[in-house]
C-alpha cells in the first residue's frame, strides 16, 4: 500500500509540475495597438528644457484647390527673417479632432439663430467617432451648454431651446473657449465661432482677446451670418451687416479663416460643414526647435513653399513662452 501511495503521489507531483510549466509557458495576450510614437495622437515626449515650434499650414494652388503630396523639403520657415530646420513634418489627414464651437445668440440673430443652430448640427454629425465638441453660447454672458462628448447626440441636446436675446459678448467667448479648451483630449483644436458682428457687451477688449489667441495652441475660424439685402424679411428689418474686420482679425491670429453666409438663402448646410472639416484634415504641419532661445518675445513666422502657382495660409507669429513642465509636441501653433 505505502508502495501504491508514493507512486499515486509522484504521479500527481509530476502533472502539478507540467502543469506549472504550461502555465508559464503559455503566450501572453499582446498589448492594445497604440499610434506609432510621434504622431499627432502619440506625440513624443519632450526634454523638459526644450521648446518645439508647431505650425499647422494650407497650401492652395491658383484655382484655390487644396494642394496634396508636399514634402518636408518643400516647404521654408523663416522665424524673424531666419530659416529654421523642421525636425517633424505631416500631413493630419487622419488626425483626431477637439472642436470647440462658440454661438452668437444675441438680439441682433433672431433670424439667423437657426440657420447657425442647424449648421452646428450638421457639424457635429461630420465628426468622427474619436473627435470631441464642446458647445458655448454667449449673449450678455457666455454660457457652456455642453463640456467636450464623442457623442454627437449630447451636442443635439445642448442646441435645443436655445433662443435669441441681449447684447454681445464675442471676446469673453472667445476667452471662455480657450479656457475650455484646455480640457481637450486630442490633438488639433479648433475654436468655431458663429456670429453676425459686432461685440457690445465684452469685459476684454478686441486686443486682449487677439493676445489669448496668439498665446494658446489652437486655430480659429469662424462663421459669419449676414443679412441679405435682397430678402423681402430683411427689408422690413434694420440690416445689420457682419463686422468681418473683427472676425479676419480674430481669425487670422492663429491661422484660421472666415466663411461667409448670409441670412434667409437656401444652403447644404451638410456642406458647409464638410467643407470646414475638409479644411481641418489638409493642413501640414510643420514643426522645429528655434535657434533663439526662449525669451517670451514675439516671433513672427513666415512659411514659404516651392511650388510655382501656390499660396500657403499659417498663423502669423507665435510667443517664444518656455513651458513650465514636461510637455507633449504642442497640438497646433
Amino acid at each position: 500500500m505505502n508502495l501504491r501511495r508514493h507512486f499515486l503521489i509522484g504521479i500527481l507531483g509530476a502533472i502539478l509540475i507540467l502543469s506549472l510549466q504550461a502555465l508559464g509557458q503559455a503566450p501572453q495576450e499582446p498589448p492594445p495597438a497604440t499610434a506609432p510614437a510621434g504622431t499627432i495622437d502619440n506625440p513624443v515626449r519632450l526634454n523638459v528644457s526644450v521648446d518645439m515650434v508647431n505650425i499647422p499650414a494650407i497650401v492652395r494652388d491658383s484655382s484655390g484647390s487644396y494642394v496634396d503630396g508636399l514634402k518636408k523639403d518643400d516647404f521654408k520657415v523663416l522665424e524673424n527673417g531666419i530659416e529654421q530646420k523642421l525636425s517633424f513634418f505631416a500631413q493630419d489627414s487622419l488626425a483626431n479632432l477637439s472642436v470647440g464651437v462658440l454661438i452668437d445668440t444675441s438680439g441682433s440673430m433672431r433670424h439667423k439663430l437657426q440657420q447657425a443652430l442647424q449648421m452646428v448640427r450638421e457639424v457635429s454629425l461630420a465628426l468622427g467617432p474619436q473627435d470631441e465638441m464642446f458647445l458655448e453660447t454667449f449673449a450678455d454672458d457666455v454660457d457652456l451648454r455642453q463640456k467636450f462628448t464623442k457623442n454627437p447626440e449630447d451636442i443635439q441636446k445642448a442646441l435645443r431651446g436655445i433662443r435669441s436675446g441681449g447684447e454681445t459678448s464675442v471676446y469673453d467667448a472667445v476667452q471662455a473657449g480657450v479656457q475650455e479648451m484646455k480640457n481637450a483630449h486630442n490633438g488639433k483644436r479648433i475654436l468655431l465661432l458663429v456670429s453676425d458682428g459686432y461685440d457690445t457687451r465684452s469685459k476684454i477688449n478686441m486686443d486682449q482677446a487677439l493676445d489669448l489667441l496668439k498665446r494658446s495652441q489652437l486655430q480659429l475660424y469662424a462663421v459669419g451670418i449676414d443679412d441679405d439685402d435682397n430678402d423681402p424679411l430683411v427689408l422690413r428689418q434694420p440690416r445689420y451687416h457682419v463686422y468681418l474686420y473683427m472676425l479676419g482679425e480674430l481669425t487670422g491670429a492663429s491661422g484660421g479663416q472666415t466663411f461667409r453666409m448670409y441670412t434667409g438663402r437656401n444652403y447644404a448646410l451638410d456642406s458647409i460643414a464638410a467643407l470646414i472639416l475638409e479644411e481641418l484634415h489638409q493642413q501640414y504641419t510643420l514643426s522645429y526647435y528655434p535657434t533663439a532661445p526662449t525669451d517670451g518675445t514675439w516671433r513672427k513666422l513666415e512659411v514659404k513653399v516651392d511650388r510655382p502657382g501656390t499660396a500657403v495660409r499659417s498663423r502669423s507669429g507665435y510667443y517664444a513662452v518656455p513651458q513650465s513642465g514636461p510637455q507633449s509636441r504642442p497640438q497646433s501653433q
